[in-house]
């Protein structure tokens, strides 16, 4: 469901997954594609460079990386189902590619695969160093309505990614959903006071604020990126989204899936 305000719990913007670095076998059609797919890529033209990706998979000597790179511009084009098969596609290949996990319980997750997308992001959170597959199974688990658990995850990827405000802006949110209200304020005030403060770790605070219950101390955070009418307008959303009484709800209408 979009949300205004989407995205509150963040998946950290477009995905982008380490790919395979085995070379590609020595064919010039295989390697045409794939470089003139990640120029593309890279220009943002995700659409002509999913054409080329999905091209060079069905050459002979298709490597593991076409059908990853295949699968990152298909979601970062919206086609969560077939980025989901091509990430299929490539545990075929390599049942243990923590790319190729982490890239499908994403893809299940945009769907609303909850159950699936958690196995699946629980398998990939198993591999050394992956803090953006545990902060993706908090995302899931908190959208299953299980605040407790999302909470677990987002800790275990701050423990391998203690510097990343996104992630504990998503366990500040996990917090206030869960009714640790005070957990909640002190983890987002952590993100609001750190140099690195972005508008949207604001938004989220203001946001977090009011789910905790302490709309009073809005006025003590520094929120100078935001504008008296944004400010208004999150406010009467904020307000809405603590009036309801299901916390599974809340986090379905937070619009916590980015859609990038």
């Amino acid at each position: 469901m979009p949300s205004r305000f989407a995205p509150t719990l963040i998946l950290l913007g477009s995905v982008t997954l380490v790919s395979c670095s085995t070379p590609p076998a020595s064919d010039g059609s295989y390697e045409r594609f794939m470089g003139l797919a990640a120029d593309l890529q890279q220009r943002g033209d995700t659409v002509t460079a999913a054409g080329l990706y999905e091209k060079a998979t069905q050459l002979p000597q298709a490597q593991l990386e076409a059908w990853l790179k295949l699968g990152e511009t298909r979601l970062a084009n919206g086609d969560a189902r077939g980025a989901e098969r091509a990430y299929q596609q490539a545990l075929e290949r390599q049942p243990d590619s923590a790319a190729a996990l982490l890239g499908l319980g994403s893809a299940q997750l945009r769907q609303g695969k909850l159950d699936r997308a958690v196995t699946v992001l629980t398998q990939a959170s198993a591999q050394p160093d992956q803090p953006e597959a545990f902060n993706r199974l908090g995302i899931a688990q908190i959208l299953r309505g299980r605040p407790d658990a999302a909470q677990a995850a987002f800790n275990q990827s701050l423990t391998i990614a203690p510097n990343d405000l996104d992630t504990r802006c998503n366990l500040a949110l996990a917090y206030a959903l869960g009714g640790k209200s005070q957990r909640a304020l002190d983890t987002i005030h952590t993100v609001v006071e750190s140099a690195r403060a972005l508008p949207r770790h604001q938004r989220n605070a203001l946001l977090i604020s009011v789910l905790a219950g302490r709309e009073q101390d809005i006025r003590t955070l520094g929120l100078d990126d935001i504008s008296n009418a944004q400010r208004e307008k999150l406010l009467a959303e904020a307000r809405r989204i603590k009036a309801m009484e299901d916390p599974q709800a809340q986090a379905r209408e937070l619009g916590l899936v980015d859609t990038h």
